[in-house]
C-alpha cells in the first residue's frame, strides 16, 4: 500500500499534519471493503449502532437528518439520488476494518477515534461543513467529488434552518474527483464538501481532539462555567513527531494536555494514570463475541493452533512508561507491570491482530501467555474464524 504516495512519514507529519490537506492518489490500490453497501445497511437496522440518514432532496425539508435503527422499509422508500447513509464506529463491529487502522501507526494510536463509513448514491452530500479533527477521507467505492474552502468561518457563517451545522457561502477554492483506492487528509478547520458522482463507499479516518471543557469536567467531575479557562480549545499536535510505538502515550504528551487543561496539576503520577484511563475508557456498547470460556492450558493450545487472535475493536489500548515500569490502560482499566512486559505490551497495543510467535517472543513464554489468557477472559480478545 502506497498509503502516502511517495512522501515518508516524517515528511507526511512535518508538511501536512494539522498544516495543509494532501490528496493521495492510490493510497491503497485494488483495496477491497469487507463490508457491502448492503450489510451497511443492515449495520444501520440495527440496535446499538450509530447510523445517520441524511436526505438533501426528497424528505420532509432540505437536508433533513435522521437517525437510526432503521427499518429496511426506511431504504426501499428512498429517492434515486441526493442522499448519503452513514454509520459510525464500523471498526468496533468488523475486525478487518479494526486491522485497516494499524496501517495508521504513524499516528499514536491514542488519538484515533473511530472508522465511519458512508454510502451515497448520486449526488449524495452531507453539505458543506467543517470539523475540529483530522479525518482520512479514503474512496472505496465509486467517485466522490471533493470541494474544499479554505478561509476562515466564524458560527455566523453557519446556516440556521437546518439540522445540520452547514456553511453558508461555501466557495470552492480547490477540487478533486477521487476514485477508489484514492484518500484525501484534512486538518482540522478546513472547510468541505464531497459530492457522489455514482454509488459512493467512502471511509473516514477520524482523530480524537478533547477540549479543554471535556478534559478538565471529567478530571474534576465538574465544570465551573464562570471559570476562564477557554471551552472551544481544542488539543492539537501539529509538531507531531514519529514514535518507536503508536500505543505509547510519551510524556511530550501528556504535558501538553495537562497545559491544556489545568498547567497547575503537579502530581504528574496521579494525572498519568487518569489520562490513561480516560483516554481508553469504552464509550460504545459492549460487543458480545460469544466466545467459549476456556482453561488457561486450552486457551494456550487453540492460541497456538490458531496461530493469531483478534483484538477487540471497541476496546482502546494505550501505555505509559514509567521509571521502573510500564502501565498497560485497556478501557478504563490500569495494569502496572514490570519493564519485561515492555515489548509485549508495545506490541498489542500496536495490532489488532496478534500472532502466537510474536507474543511468546516479547518476553518470557509463560508469562506472555498468562497475561494474554487474562486478557481474553476479560473479553478484550477474541478468536476470529
Amino acid at each position: 500500500m502506497q498509503l502516502l504516495s511517495g512522501l515518508s512519514r516524517e515528511e507526511f507529519l512535518k508538511q501536512y499534519w494539522q498544516k495543509k490537506p494532501l490528496l493521495i492518489r492510490q493510497a491503497f490500490p485494488d483495496y477491497q471493503s469487507p463490508l457491502a453497501a448492503e450489510e451497511l445497511g443492515g449495520l444501520a437496522c440495527e440496535e446499538g449502532v450509530e447510523s445517520r440518514l441524511i436526505m438533501e432532496q426528497g424528505g420532509d425539508k432540505p437536508w433533513q437528518l435522521r437517525h437510526g435503527p432503521f427499518k429496511e422499509s426506511d431504504f426501499t422508500s428512498l429517492p434515486d439520488s441526493h442522499w448519503t447513509l452513514l454509520v459510525q464506529a464500523v471498526d468496533h463491529l468488523i475486525p478487518e476494518l479494526a486491522c485497516l487502522l494499524d496501517e495508521f501507526d504513524f499516528i499514536p494510536s491514542w488519538r484515533i477515534d473511530d472508522l465511519m463509513i458512508s454510502f451515497a448514491q448520486d449526488q449524495g452530500s452531507v453539505g458543506p461543513h467543517l470539523d475540529n479533527y483530522d479525518v482520512f477521507l479514503l474512496q472505496v467505492q465509486g467517485q466522490r467529488h471533493w470541494h474544499i474552502d479554505d478561509k476562515e468561518f466564524t458560527e455566523s457563517d453557519f446556516k440556521k434552518d437546518t439540522d445540520l451545522r452547514l456553511l453558508n457561502n461555501f466557495e470552492s477554492k480547490q477540487d478533486w474527483v477521487l476514485e477508489a483506492g484514492d484518500m484525501l487528509y484534512l486538518p482540522p478547520g478546513v472547510a468541505h464538501h464531497g459530492i457522489a458522482i455514482d454509488d459512493c463507499l467512502t471511509f473516514s479516518i477520524g482523530f480524537r481532539a478533547p477540549t479543554r471543557k471535556e478534559l478538565v469536567s471529567a478530571y474534576t467531575d465538574e465544570w465551573d462555567e464562570g471559570n476562564d479557562i477557554e471551552e472551544d480549545k481544542f488539543y492539537s499536535d501539529p509538531g507531531l513527531k514519529i514514535q518507536e510505538s503508536p500505543g505509547e502515550i510519551k510524556a511530550e504528551h501528556l504535558q501538553a494536555i495537562r497545559e491544556l487543561m489545568l498547567p497547575t496539576i503537579t502530581d504528574e503520577g496521579k494525572f498519568n494514570s487518569w489520562f490513561g484511563c480516560y483516554i481508553t475508557e469504552n464509550t460504545g456498547a459492549d460487543i458480545d463475541y460469544d466466545e467459549k470460556e476456556l482453561s488457561a492450558d486450552d486457551f494456550n493450545n487453540k492460541f497456538k493452533q490458531f496461530g493469531c487472535l483478534n483484538r477487540s475493536g471497541q476496546i482502546r489500548f494505550s501505555y505509559i512508561v514509567n521509571d521502573d515500569s510500564v502501565a498497560l490502560f485497556v478501557a478504563g482499566t490500569e495494569f502496572n507491570l514490570s519493564n519485561s512486559f515492555l515489548l509485549l505490551v508495545s506490541y498489542i497495543c500496536s495490532h489488532h491482530l496478534i500472532d502466537y510467535a510474536s507474543v511468546i517472543a516479547c518476553c518470557d513464554e509463560d508469562a506472555a501467555l498468562d497475561f494474554i489468557f487474562k486478557l481474553q477472559r476479560a473479553g478484550y480478545f477474541f478468536f476470529y474464524d
